[in-house]
């Protein structure tokens, strides 16, 4: 018992002297853990072993998508019959104005777009040497002006111009070269029967085929071109059918829906100078005529027409989204200049005409 004794007073003897060795530090109040700060840690521990790696949503934004706007307009004469500069004449008054002139009330509206498209009806032509074909019908015309009208197009933010249709060989094969010519020096595009268009954006392409279509089964000749181009987007800008009516012919119409049918996504048409209606076929539009815009031919058509416009939304370089615009317009707001149509009256009465309600544009 005493052996016992001595040996816990030994161990108790070297604990305290061990104790004692130790610096004060260790032992301050800030070394030893509190049971907060021992709760704290161990969660902070626990969160930072559970935090999941970030995923690719998370540290990279998503997909912007991307607007491809294109406005299309009708026919267009920025010239003179048999290149006249008399009083009042087109040509005469393109020496008088400013090119912008023609174009200022949609100047804005074209710059805003990707690209805006024209149906060009005339020869543009520095040769005097050049003759007007012989075409074997009357009454006929020859509508030309100098290569310098090209700067009405340029001003106006017209990017592209269809030269499909019956009046830009008025001057024959070496007019229609000075035409094409003129319209690449003033880095215009141009479409015709043989020259499909093609337009990117993103990664997104668009094929534009402007075409005439003077005949019933013209069609397939249309769908089979185009069947052949790759291209995202399809589209047909087309000149004919019966001039001056207000209904597409029952041939025309019948082939535009069959261009649907064979891939084509959206049609539209000219020639007709007065506006015919639009129509929805199989969820793709149809515009079956826009009319006259710019029109040097005459001081009195039919004085409405549109600007049709086509959003295309892509995501990635895939299509997810599609919506169109009509804009009712005056032929003439002065002399040769058309202009958007502010009346309530008549714009109603124009897109009451174009959804088939009435059998007028002329409210």
């Amino acid at each position: 018992m005493k052996k016992a004794i001595i040996i816990t007073t030994t161990i108790c003897i070297l604990l305290i002297a061990a104790v004692a060795a130790v610096p004060m530090y260790i032992l301050s109040e800030e070394m030893i853990p509190t049971p907060d700060k021992i709760i704290s840690d161990t969660l902070d521990t626990a969160a930072r072993d559970n935090v999941a790696a970030p995923t690719d949503s998370e540290t990279e934004p998503p997909p912007e998508p991307v607007e491809i706007t294109l406005s299309f307009i009708g026919d267009c004469m920025l010239a003179t019959d048999r290149g006249g500069e008399y009083q009042g004449s087109f040509n005469l008054l393109a020496k008088q104005v400013e090119p912008s002139y023609f174009f200022e009330n949609f100047i804005e509206l074209f710059e805003d777009d990707d690209w805006t498209v024209a149906n060009l009806e005339n020869v543009f032509t520095d040769n005097p040497n050049v003759k007007p074909r012989n075409k074997g019908y009357t009454p006929a015309y020859w509508y030309k002006s100098t290569t310098a009208n090209t700067a009405i197009l340029s001003a106006g933010s017209i990017e592209i111009v269809s030269l499909a249709n019956n009046h830009s060989e008025d001057y024959g094969s070496i007019g229609y070269a000075d035409t094409r010519a003129a319209l690449e020096a003033a880095n215009v595009m141009w479409g015709d029967n043989d020259n499909i268009i093609m337009l990117e954006k993103e990664d997104f392409t668009i094929a534009l085929y402007c075409t005439t279509f003077y005949y019933t089964g013209y069609d397939t000749i249309i769908s089979k071109k185009m069947a052949e181009i790759e291209a995202d987007y399809k589209i047909v800008y087309f000149h004919g059918g019966t001039e001056r009516v207000h209904e597409p012919d029952a041939w025309k119409a019948a082939g535009a829906r069959r261009m649907i049918d064979n891939g084509i996504d959206l049609v539209i048409g000219g020639h007709p100078h007065v506006l015919q209606p639009i129509e929805i076929y199989k969820g793709k539009t149809i515009v079956h005529s826009l009319g006259n815009f710019v029109f040097g031919g005459s001081r009195s058509e039919e004085n409405r027409t549109i600007v049709y416009r086509v959003t295309l939304t892509v995501t990635e370089g895939e299509l997810t989204d599609i919506s169109d615009e009509v804009i009712p317009c005056y032929v003439y707001t002065d002399l040769y200049k058309p202009g958007i149509i502010t009346d309530e009256a008549h714009i109603a009465a124009v897109n009451s005409f174009l959804a088939g309600e009435t059998s007028s544009p002329i409210g």
